[in-house]
């Protein structure tokens, strides 16, 4: 099974969704012109940053009507990046995927929050659904440092993992002086390592640009969006944190010859078949 991705590293306007909406919307058109089958976005990329606000929590999921209706006017399957949701349950930092009928076929609630997110609840799942491209997963940016969760996902049978993520360099501020690329090597690692651990395609969507906010701080985000499969490698990076699209091509058939190599007998010798 060979699949057309298109990773969306977005710039994200900081608390205005309307202008936001209506870049997703061009980014999608320009996806469906390259033949891309799905689309992903990065976290945050409605609103940007909320700051534990709990007023701009979506209580309505409007947010995933709007993906929803997106998704079936361009025919095209929809990872949706993330929105932060207000439900019964809790508040959760929550991605969808959305088919190009516009039926949601996942839907994930970050397990794993960074420090600033404590007015957030963590999700417990870690959920594996079908698609037409395979069996797919979601998790959301700071999961990409729990090797647990890609476990629970590779022992449900995972193909392909989407992070969307929303991942700034002034994470590591206080070392910057001993390492100024730290979160970008951090992030080429991680997805190296998780797709082989998970023997699955890592599909990586982050940030771009700098986010200035009303404080004075300002978020740096390092982009770095990609795509990587075992014994593959890197397929395709923006090594780089400004605003572009890539699409590309990955053979899930891969994936078989990988575990072979990887995950087999210690005497289990990889071939050419599929």
């Amino acid at each position: 099974m060979k699949v057309n991705f298109a990773i969306i590293q977005l710039e994200i306007t900081q608390g205005d969704p309307e202008k936001n909406w209506e870049h997703i919307e061009s980014f999608i058109v320009r996806a469906t012109e390259e033949r891309a089958e799905v689309v992903i976005f990065p976290e945050d990329c409605i609103t940007g940053s909320i700051f534990g606000d709990v007023t701009k929590l979506d209580a309505t999921q409007a947010a995933l009507r709007r993906w929803q209706e997106l998704a079936a006017k361009y025919r095209i399957d929809i990872v949706t990046g993330s929105v932060m949701e207000g439900t019964p349950e809790g508040n959760f930092n929550t991605s969808y995927y959305v088919d190009f009928k516009g039926e949601v076929l996942g839907q994930y609630r970050q397990n794993h929050l960074y420090h600033s997110e404590t007015f957030l609840t963590p999700g417990t799942e870690a959920k594996v659904f079908d698609t037409q491209f395979g069996k797919a997963a979601i998790v959301i940016c700071w999961d990409m440092l729990f090797p647990e969760i890609f476990e629970r996902l590779k022992a449900r049978g995972v193909q392909i993992i989407y992070c969307p993520s929303y991942w700034y360099r002034e994470i590591a501020e206080s070392m910057a002086a001993q390492n100024d690329r730290s979160e970008e090597q951090l992030i080429d690692a991680l997805c190296l390592v998780r797709a082989v651990e998970a023997n699955a395609a890592i599909v990586y969507c982050n940030a771009a640009g700098t986010a200035k906010h009303e404080d004075g701080s300002a978020d740096t985000l390092i982009g770095h969006s990609q795509i990587v499969m075992p014994v593959l490698g890197t397929v395709r990076e923006l090594r780089h944190h400004h605003e572009k699209m890539f699409v590309a091509e990955i053979d899930l058939n891969n994936l078989k010859k990988a575990k072979k190599i990887y995950h087999g007998s210690p005497h289990a010798q990889a071939t050419d078949e599929v």
